[in-house]
């Protein structure tokens, strides 16, 4: 690009461009520049020979421009270029007669794309704030945003997209439009036309003067497809009407076929016409093109929840964890939930009695807060655990279990949010007709009778959310407490069962990234510092090249940091390799410094850990179970999948990569609103849409999110923000409406617990913890029969998909943690009450978005 010191003579550039290769250089060159100094002539010399060397770069301006990007060949080379990058193209080859870096730069910057636009903006804001234009007298230009995200006057509302939201379709359908008459039952009779036509039904379109209900019958004559084909059908075809929509001049009437005394023959007729016109007329794909889109959302959300949803199954009245499904992020909280005899008791915290108090709730809150514990004595690990409702009838006991209990390392405060889920929806069929090829009706069979026994009685997910942080566990660990009390926590304790119901484990399917399987596997691991004794630690998985570790105590390491560790418990099964003093990589930790991922350093390929590691992995492969969970019961991750999908209740966010801005444009729908969602709702445009403002503040997209995706790996835990709304009801717009507050807005706790003080004591408090993960590339592999469908008819269609899943660089999931909040700043049990009621009250008036 041509530097500053050149931009006087651009126009002596622009004239001499045409002639860099020809005989009238030199001449023309003289006359221009003779008035310049010898310095200036030769730099002036030497940018025209840069600017009409040869180029072989590739451009591709996908996500990069403001404009409608298609393949542009030239000599052999394809690039993606929008109208104006391809005028300037080839305007570029009539000035150098070849493709050259000068057109490279002329067609990568030009005014329509976003990272020229952003630059121009920020000139501006820099030229406003010097020139004393800017209303803001405090701008400071050396903390200047570089990313500038938008402003509330142009900010484009997200769009809504319902997940499982999506319709199976058993036939194709035709994009025909063809001449019918249509007969009411009164014999009064029209002319119309089809918009679409299908085996079992069909869309027409009739004039405004005439009207038609749901469940009227009709008959249809085919006049157009009668000229040219026998039908042989006297009365006309019976249709009922399912629907009517308005449209420009009349309506479009959805309809189904009724059935007929040869229905056979017209069947295989229309079935034979269908398939023998699909490549002339447009085979109909919007549901399929629907379905495509909610999925590859859907797979970028799934395997990145830091919720553990556990299914529970409803025997002779009596409902118990069955199963959980896992992913990388929420893997480790199945080891949290193990006794020193590594046996699960979530069955004993997952009780009747709590899961009663969450479904009888109003307003479809049904959550709580499910605080936990444990206590080591003798060698046992006891459980004690409480929920918000249970902490308020024992008041004289919160302080106590707050104060002993957050002492603890152990101490962990979740959401706990109860769903209900059928077995019926462990199958979600192809959006793609049966008919459409044979393949479709293979991939199209419900879970095998295994799997649908082992699911027959599933009838509730509970989703375990951490909530959990540092600074939240030294709030609570800072309330004081009468230690004569403390025998009386009992009532919070869990009784060691000789018997408890194991619980399968199924992982979310996704493309694996990963190079090497690892293995979940618990034992004690020591890591040298260099002052004080070691820190004890234990695995949460392995491989042969990496172990991740949780520890017991906070730890100072970084990203980079070498670190060596001990395998007391391993090494006392192996006398052939030494397992202490072992080099590890920290590759990444934890934001609250407990979570650490490993990988071993081996530069001469002889690391005993690694080589150690291998064998137990080849010697004992079919005891070790895989973190990826390749479950007993095949199938059963998928079927557990599709319950999931079909009953939560989150908010999910997606932020996409524009050039250089980061956008967030798509937010996802569970089966059923929450809170924040209704909150939004009110302020949206439509069902389609819904505004983010409340959590945009302060360009958070660009600011806060983007910058930290961009220091994330797609391997990395989520980073997490708490974000406080005030929210006053009763105003006109979102900024009377909220005031918003992210952790990192507050430097003091004291400055946090007066926001919060202050809101409970005028208005309503809503609080959210937002878990920010970066995705990688999308698994298109989970829509590649679906997505090939939609390419085989509209390979346009197809790319623009491709390309909005490619431009996802990170997704959030929002979940509410206000009663924690509320809990956390040790406000009074009326307090509490007093906010509980105020918000059910809110959100059961507020209309549902969708």
């Amino acid at each position: 690009m041509t530097t500053n010191d050149l931009q006087a003579y651009s126009s002596v550039l622009e004239r001499l461009k045409p002639l860099i290769n020809t005989q009238l250089f030199d001449e023309e060159f003289r006359l221009l520049t003779g008035d310049l100094a010898k310095s200036q002539q030769f730099l002036i010399k030497m940018e025209l020979k840069r600017l009409a060397q040869p180029c072989t770069y590739y451009i591709d301006l996908r996500g990069r421009v403001d404009g409608e990007v298609r393949p542009f060949e030239h000599k052999g080379q394809t690039h993606y270029l929008d109208e104006v990058a391809i005028q300037t193209f080839e305007n570029g080859l009539k000035q150098y007669g070849q493709y050259t870096i000068g057109i490279f730069e002329d067609v990568t910057n030009t005014n329509n794309n976003f990272r020229v636009r952003h630059q121009q903006e920020t000139n501006k804001r820099l030229q406003d704030v010097l020139s004393g234009e800017t209303s803001d007298k405090t701008v400071n230009l050396a903390t200047l945003p570089s990313d500038m995200d938008s402003t509330a006057n142009d900010y484009k509302a997200a769009q809504l997209i319902r997940f499982a939201g999506y319709s199976v379709r058993r036939e194709e359908r035709m994009n025909f439009s063809i001449d019918i008459e249509v007969v009411l039952q009164d014999e009064e009779r029209f002319p119309a036309s089809t918009s679409d036509l299908s085996v079992s039904g069909c869309k027409i379109k009739i004039p405004l003067a005439i009207e038609m209900t749901a469940g009227q019958k009709v008959a249809i004559f085919f006049r157009g497809l009668e000229q040219e084909f026998a039908l042989g059908i006297n009365n006309g075809i019976p249709y009922q009407v399912i629907d009517v929509e308005p449209a420009d001049k009349g309506y479009y009437v959805r309809l189904k076929r009724l059935p007929l005394a040869d229905e056979k023959g017209f069947s295989e007729f229309l079935q034979n016409f269908i398939h023998g016109n699909k490549r002339r007329y447009k085979v109909n794909l919007d549901n399929t093109y629907e379905a495509v889109f909610i999925k590859g959302y859907e797979q970028f959300y799934l395997p990145r929840i830091s919720s553990l949803p556990v299914f529970l199954a409803v025997n002779d009245g009596k409902a118990t964890p069955s199963c959980v499904l896992t992913t990388e992020n929420n893997r480790h909280l199945m080891h949290y939930f193990q006794d020193e005899r590594q046996q699960n008791v979530l069955s004993q915290l997952l009780h009747v009695r709590r899961l009663k108090q969450c479904l009888a709730k109003e307003a479809n809150e049904n959550s709580t807060v499910l605080y936990t514990f444990t206590h080591a004595a003798k060698g046992r690990l006891f459980f004690y655990s409480a929920t918000t409702e249970e902490l308020l009838q024992h008041p004289e006991l919160k302080a106590v279990f707050f104060g002993f209990g957050a002492a603890k390392p152990s101490f962990r405060a979740f959401r706990m949010s109860v769903l209900r889920t059928v077995p019926a929806h462990a199958h979600i069929p192809l959006s793609l007709p049966t008919t459409a090829d044979q393949e479709v009706q293979k991939l199209n069979q419900p879970p095998t009778p295994l799997i649908a026994n082992f699911i027959r009685n599933l009838r509730y997910i509970v989703a375990l959310t951490d909530i959990s942080t540092a600074q939240s566990n030294s709030l609570y660990k800072a309330i004081t407490y009468d230690a004569a009390l403390l025998n009386q926590l009992k009532v919070f304790g869990h009784a060691k069962l000789e018997q408890i119901p194991p619980i399968e484990s199924a992982s979310v399917q996704y493309v694996n990234l990963r190079s090497e399987s690892r293995f979940l596997y618990k034992t004690t691991v020591l890591l040298e510092r260099d002052k004080g004794g070691d820190i004890q630690a234990f695995s949460r998985d392995f491989s042969s090249k990496g172990i991740q570790l949780e520890c017991a105590e906070p730890v100072e390491f970084a990203k980079g940091d070498t670190v060596q560790i001990s395998l007391p418990e391993l090494q006392k099964i192996t006398t052939k390799h030494q397992l202490s003093a072992l080099p590890y990589e920290v590759m990444a930790v934890s934001k609250n410094k407990l979570i650490m991922n490993m990988r071993v350093i081996d530069p001469t390929n002889d690391h005993p850990g690694k080589i150690f590691f291998q064998q137990l992995i080849n010697n004992n492969r079919s005891k070790l179970t895989m973190a990826e969970e390749t479950p007993k019961f095949p199938g059963l991750g998928p079927a557990l999948r599709n319950m999931y999908i079909k009953a939560l209740d989150t908010f999910a966010f997606y932020v996409h990569r524009q050039g250089v801005r980061y956008n967030l444009d798509v937010v996802a729908l569970g089966a059923k609103p929450n809170a924040l969602h209704k909150l939004l709702a009110q302020f949206s445009d439509g069902p389609d849409s819904i505004t983010m403002l409340p959590l945009l503040k302060n360009n958070a997209t660009n600011l806060q999110f983007a910058n930290q995706l961009k220091k994330m790996k797609r391997q990395e835990i989520p980073f997490s923000y708490e974000v406080f709304l005030r929210f006053t009801p009763d105003q006109d717009n979102t900024e009377h409406s909220f005031e918003t507050k992210f952790d990192f807005d507050f430097q003091l706790h004291s400055a946090k617990k007066a926001f919060v003080d202050d809101v409970v004591n005028k208005d309503l408090l809503f609080a959210f913890k937002i878990f920010l993960s970066r995705t990688g590339r999308p698994d298109t592999e989970h829509i590649a029969k679906e997505l090939g469908y939609v390419s085989t008819y509209a390979i346009h269609k197809a790319k623009v998909l491709e390309e909005e899943l490619w431009s996802v660089v990170g997704v959030g999931d929002v979940v509410d943690i206000t009663d924690e909040v509320l809990l956390r700043f040790n406000l009074s049990n009326e307090q509490i009450a007093e906010q509980q009621k105020k918000r059910l009250t809110l959100l059961a008036g507020i209309k549902q978005p969708v």
